[in-house]
C-alpha cells in the first residue's frame, strides 16, 4: 500500500495544461548520469539536441557504471555533477556558496522550514542546483523518475521560480514505498508530468485523482529508427518466424507474459523462435 506521508514545498502555480513548454535552455536533472540501463534518457537528449534545443545535464550521483553506450559520445550538452556534502564543513560551505546568489538567498528564508523537512543531501543539492541553474540561464528543469531527482528539481524550482517537469517510469510510481501524497504534490506543482505509456497515465490519473489528470501527458520511450533500419527479407518456405526481445531479466519487464504467449502459440500448433537479449 502506498504511504500517505509527504514533504511540502511551496512553489509557483503551474500552468493549466501539461503540454506547456518554455523556450530557452532546458536542464536535465538526473540521479545518475550516465547510466548504462537508461538508454531512453540518452535517446531523448539526442532527439532534443537534434531539434536544436540547448541543454545542460545535472547529475546528482557519480556514475558507477563500467560500460557505456557509444551514443554518449554524441551528446553535446555539458554535464555538471552536483556533489553531496561529505562533512558538516562541506555542508555549510556549499550552503554559503548557494546563499551568495542573491535570488537564492532571498528565497531561502521563505522556504527554510520546508527545506528542513528534506534530507540534508537533498537540501544542499537543491540549493546548488538553484544557483547553477541561474548561472547557466536555465529556463526549465526536467527530471527523470519521480524520486530524488524530482525532489531536488522541485525544491530548486521553489527557490528560483524556474518551472520544472518530470517523467515517471515504473518503480518510482508503482513501488509499495511510493509516498502517494508526495507524488501528488510533485504533480500539482509541476509544469507538466510525463507518463511513458497510456497504462501509466491511467494509473496516475486514478491514484492522484481527476483534478491532476490533465497535467499528465504520454510520451513513450523511443528509438532512433535510423540506427535500426527495416530490411525486408524473403524467408524460405516453412521458415519458423523469429522474435527478438531486449531487456533486463527482471519481473517488471514483462517477459513472463511473452513466454506465456509463445507457449500458447506452441500449444495451438504455431512454431516460433525467440531471441531474448
Amino acid at each position: 500500500m502506498l504511504s500517505e506521508q509527504t514533504h511540502t514545498i511551496s512553489t509557483p502555480a503551474a500552468p493549466s495544461t501539461p503540454q506547456a513548454r518554455q523556450s530557452g535552455r532546458r536542464a536535465y536533472v538526473l540521479k545518475m548520469y550516465p547510466r548504462f540501463s537508461e538508454t531512453f534518457i540518452v535517446s531523448e537528449i539526442l532527439a532534443r539536441e537534434a531539434a536544436g534545443e540547448d541543454l545542460v545535464i545535472f547529475s546528482l550521483r557519480p556514475s558507477t557504471d563500467t560500460r557505456f553506450h557509444p551514443e554518449l559520445a554524441r551528446v553535446r550538452a555539458e554535464v555538471i555533477h552536483i556533489d553531496r556534502p561529505s562533512s558538516a564543513r562541506s555542508f555549510w560551505q556549499t550552503f554559503a556558496e548557494a546563499a551568495a546568489e542573491p535570488r537564492v538567498a532571498a528565497a531561502v528564508p521563505g522556504h527554510l522550514g520546508e527545506l528542513m523537512e528534506l534530507s540534508h543531501d537533498d537540501v544542499i543539492q537543491a540549493l546548488t542546483l538553484a544557483r547553477l541553474a541561474l548561472d547557466h540561464e536555465v529556463t526549465h528543469l526536467h527530471a527523470h523518475f519521480a524520486s530524488v531527482a524530482t525532489t531536488v528539481a522541485r525544491a530548486a524550482s521553489a527557490l528560483t521560480g524556474i518551472p520544472y517537469s518530470f517523467t515517471t517510469h515504473a518503480k518510482d510510481i508503482f513501488h509499495e514505498d511510493v509516498v502517494l501524497t508526495d507524488l501528488a504534490r510533485k504533480t500539482a506543482d509541476a509544469d507538466h508530468v510525463i507518463a511513458i505509456s497510456e497504462f501509466n497515465r491511467r494509473y496516475l490519473s486514478t491514484v492522484l485523482g481527476p483534478e491532476l489528470a490533465d497535467r499528465i501527458a504520454v510520451v513513450r520511450n523511443g528509438l532512433e529508427l535510423d540506427r535500426f533500419p527495416y530490411r525486408p527479407r524473403q524467408g524460405a518456405t516453412g521458415e519458423v518466424p523469429s522474435l527478438l526481445a531486449v531487456g533486463r531479466l527482471v519481473e517488471k519487464k514483462g517477459f513472463t507474459h511473452l513466454l506465456d504467449a509463445l507457449a500458447r502459440l506452441r500449444d495451438e500448433g504455431t512454431s516460433c523462435r525467440l531471441d531474448l537479449v
